[in-house]
């Protein structure tokens, strides 16, 4: 691997100005998301008879996996691929890549964006609309890999809902159509209660707000066109009302308190905080009101108290959850903490809370109206943007961010949030992607 010349920029009470300056997002562009897109272009160039994104290594220790850890697909990363691929060949040609590394990513890009598409539409033409957290090489479902059972068909899940953004970003209308027809079923499913969670999680804890969250990038993956009129605004009040949800049931803004998990039947709040989850909520959520107040998508004057609650609510939120969240002696999110408490569930420290928290606290600080909390959300975007490029980035791996870190000494772990790879630029770089465009957008505010 190329090691580069690398020093973090480090932030301390940034102003809106500040961040829009060419000195901080040219860093940002090169060590958010130009140094991903290298590492993986170098891989496809080494791996050409691996047909979809190769994320087969350990970004903790910088160790390639196994040989046979290439019969496994993800079907998480076949969706989160689709997604971040497409929103970088959005803009590939205004990254400080070489001409032959651009060349490159034009021509690789799309077809492993085809192949992905084409495997997904393979998962669910095979399992009735299901796309099973882990399948070998021929799409099958097999115990050494850990598949012992079939996925619910009756019910659906992250995995599903992640192909389907992936799907339905596509320009090729076919993949689309295919992706669109999945979120409205995913939309059902979730809405009834009929979905389940795929990757490890605490068990026994409840119903996870985590597809209500997942489907607040929506309305943004709709926004770049070509979608019916009736079910673009059929979605985009689908999303509203699991915002909504989200925010009667797992929020109490009179206590500060976010639950993770609530009790399906009482719909009670319980102990368990994944501040990351959270605050991915935050931004997701408020991105979703971004695109929706611009475009309109039809939103009746319920579905708009809905964003001006968000707006009003999401910042005292985002900055609840950090502040029970945060690991001041060693800079970084816990996975997990009592809401109550405020006791250490999970001492874990994974890299994409950062990110995803940045994204948040930028999107909360232009939301809201007070000018006190709009400080402090700009200080946790400066705290998690110190965090990440203090301590995150790997130089042994073109600096590609590591995964995980302990909570107690600040080393890294070779430990694995959810799926055992590399991340297909997903939460760092669409995170980054979208941080840049508000900043270029929003020229009159300081």
């Amino acid at each position: 691997m190329v090691k580069i010349k690398y020093e973090a920029l480090i932030l301390t009470a940034p102003t809106l100005s500040q961040l829009r300056s060419e000195t901080y997002q040219r860093f940002l562009c090169a060590f958010g998301i130009e140094t991903g897109v290298r590492l993986l272009l170098r891989r496809h160039a080494r791996s050409v008879d691996w047909p979809y994104l190769d994320t087969k290594f350990n970004p903790n220790t910088g160790l390639d996996l196994s040989s046979e850890s290439y019969q496994v697909i993800y079907t998480w990363l076949l969706g989160r691929g689709m997604e971040s691929l497409i929103a970088h060949l959005d803009v590939l040609d205004s990254l400080d890549l070489t001409q032959a590394e651009k060349g490159r990513g034009r021509e690789i890009f799309p077809q492993l964006v085809t192949n992905m598409a084409e495997a997904i539409l393979t998962l669910i033409s095979r399992y009735k609309g299901r796309c099973p957290f882990r399948v070998d090489r021929s799409f099958g479902l097999n115990p050494l890999n850990g598949n012992l059972k079939a996925p619910d068909f009756n019910r659906v899940g992250e995995g599903d809902l992640f192909c389907a953004k992936g799907l339905s970003a596509s320009g090729i209308p076919a993949f689309r159509q295919a992706g669109v027809d999945m979120l409205e079923r995913i939309g059902s499913g979730v809405d009834q209660g009929l979905f389940e969670l795929e990757a490890a999680r605490v068990s026994g804890q409840g119903q996870s707000q985590s597809m209500h969250m997942l489907f607040q990038s929506v309305p943004r993956l709709l926004a770049r066109g070509c979608v019916d009129k009736g079910i673009r605004e059929r979605l985009c009040k689908r999303s509203c009302q699991f915002m909504e949800f989200v925010l009667d049931h797992h929020w109490d803004p009179g206590t500060g308190r976010f639950s993770e998990y609530i009790d399906p039947l009482t719909l009670k709040g319980g102990e368990y905080l994944d501040p990351g989850h959270a605050t991915e909520f935050v931004g997701l959520g408020l991105s979703a009101v971004a695109v929706m107040e611009t475009q309109g998508f039809g939103l009746d004057s319920a579905r708009q108290g809905i964003l001006l609650r968000a707006k009003r609510e999401m910042p005292h939120l985002l900055i609840r959850v950090f502040r029970a969240g945060f690991n001041e002696r060693w800079e970084g999110i816990f996975k997990a903490v009592n809401n109550r408490t405020g006791e250490v569930m999970d001492f874990d420290m994974p890299w994409w809370n950062l990110p995803e928290t940045m994204r948040a606290a930028l999107l909360a600080a232009l939301a809201t109206t007070e000018t006190g909390v709009r400080e402090e959300c700009l200080a946790i975007y400066a705290k998690c943007h110190n965090a990440y490029f203090r301590h995150y980035l790997n130089p042994d791996m073109m600096y590609f961010p590591c995964q995980t870190r302990c909570g107690r000494t600040g080393k890294v772990l070779n430990s694995v949030p959810a799926v055992p790879e590399g991340d297909p630029l997903y939460h760092s770089n669409l995170s980054f992607l979208e941080i840049l465009s508000i900043l270029r957008q929003t020229l009159g505010n300081t």
